[in-house]
């Protein structure tokens, strides 16, 4: 008896010390989704930092750029809502982002077919657009409902996302000084291989019934939505002149692009921290606090940008890059997935593409183009800094001087900001 006893505690040990051992088991998706996004963001990282070196390239005035990139944002504006209402009706998400990425990786090779023919090129960009334009919000569409499933962070996914793009935009500096065209070549293979990996997402289904079809202007019945979406359309106003011209004024202050992809890299290194602490930083402070703070980094960066500008002084710069573009991001995917209804997930996202990508990408391009070619780039940068404490101002008015967001939002289906 007491042998087996002592067996039986001897197997109990052995068994205690084996679970003890065990690795933790990743969620099944969270590696194919996170090369997914690692591939997407390098094409962004490789396309969006450069491409207006291209138009420059080919002779195209400030003007010019500021128009092709406001009139590509402006198809992105009426795609981006079309693609998010097929999607929600689709009985796959999943096989519409599919389609998305294959059609991007092959009309991107329609932009250098126009040559210098300025009615060519906004022809053939808004095609790569109307494709691209919606890979990802889709993406972050079926990401956030597959983290909620599986229990995994989509914040961490976002963030080799942004490994993907730092280290693109480094490389792609030094690869298209020796040829722009790399620019396509990189965006085509990069892409081919993201509709190669989409085939590893589990599927994720649309929610909307056809017989009762749930509108897309209904995302709009919350009042905080609605503020919060105005705010931070002023702000990414901003970061759409930024987007389209920061390249081209960094040239004309004496940086090189080797130093230029170098800043682009520690800006988007920068972004880490947010993504990886986000969830621990949205538990202790309420999404209006951080999109407020996110606009008074805004406005700094924006003054030095129109004051000290150097070679020495471009790579610190980029570090406040980090409390920027991507706490936006971040705080309305959250807003949206916690507070929109699941038949309009998808529209969701979309319309915070538009809103941070698309409308204001567009209005900040193509008046922030107007400006430069009046005033400079100098001076464009001062008015964005202006724009940014004009927003802060009013939104914190809003905030702090009125019950708006003291009260649950109006359509909250998901629980706490």
């Amino acid at each position: 008896m007491l042998t087996m006893n002592m067996e039986a505690v001897s197997t109990t040990h052995s068994s205690e010390e084996g679970r003890a051992v065990k690795p933790p088991v990743l969620p099944r998706a969270m590696i194919p989704i996170a090369c997914f996004y690692a591939l997407i963001f390098m094409n962004n990282g490789a396309f969006n930092s450069y491409v207006s070196l291209y138009y420059a390239s080919i002779d195209l005035t400030n003007a010019e750029i500021g128009l092709l990139t406001s009139v590509s944002a402006l198809v992105a504006l009426f795609a981006q809502p079309l693609w998010g209402t097929i999607s929600d009706r689709a009985a796959s998400k999943n096989r519409v982002l599919t389609l998305l990425v294959i059609c991007s990786a092959i009309s991107i090779w329609l932009t250098p077919l126009a040559g210098s023919t300025l009615w060519l090129l906004l022809i053939f960009t808004s095609i790569y657009y109307l494709f691209h334009c919606a890979v990802n919000p889709l993406s972050d569409a079926v990401t956030l409902e597959i983290a909620s499933r599986e229990g995994f962070s989509f914040s961490i996914i976002r963030t080799v996302g942004s490994l993907g793009f730092a280290l693109t935009a480094a490389v792609a500096g030094r690869v298209i000084e020796s040829n722009i065209m790399n620019i396509f070549v990189a965006v085509s293979v990069l892409m081919f291989s993201a509709f190669l990996l989409s085939f590893r997402i589990p599927a994720v289904e649309g929610y909307q019934d056809r017989r009762h079809p749930v509108r897309f202007w209904e995302l709009f019945s919350s009042p905080q939505l609605c503020v919060i979406y105005t705010y931070t359309f002023l702000l990414s106003c901003s970061l759409g002149f930024f987007f389209s011209f920061h390249s081209i004024y960094s040239l004309e202050q004496g940086v090189s692009t080797t130093i230029l992809g170098t800043a682009i890299m520690v800006g988007s290194f920068s972004q880490f921290p947010f993504m990886v602490f986000f969830d621990r930083i949205n538990k202790r402070f309420r999404i209006v606090d951080l999109l407020t703070v996110s606009g008074l980094i805004l406005t700094l960066r924006w003054f030095l940008y129109s004051t000290i500008l150097s070679p020495e002084t471009i790579i610190p710069m980029w570090l406040l890059h980090g409390g920027t573009y991507i706490v936006i991001y971040l705080c309305l995917a959250d807003y949206v997935h916690r507070h929109v209804r699941p038949e309009l997930q998808a529209s969701g996202q979309m319309m915070n593409a538009v809103i941070i990508m698309g409308i204001s990408r567009a209005a900040g391009s193509a008046l922030g183009g107007a400006a430069a070619h009046s005033f400079g780039l100098q001076t464009a940068f001062l008015m964005a800094a202006v724009l940014c404490f004009a927003a802060v101002a009013l939104f914190t008015t809003i905030v702090r001087g009125t019950n708006l967001f003291r009260l649950p939002a109006s359509n909250e289906v998901r629980g706490k900001t």
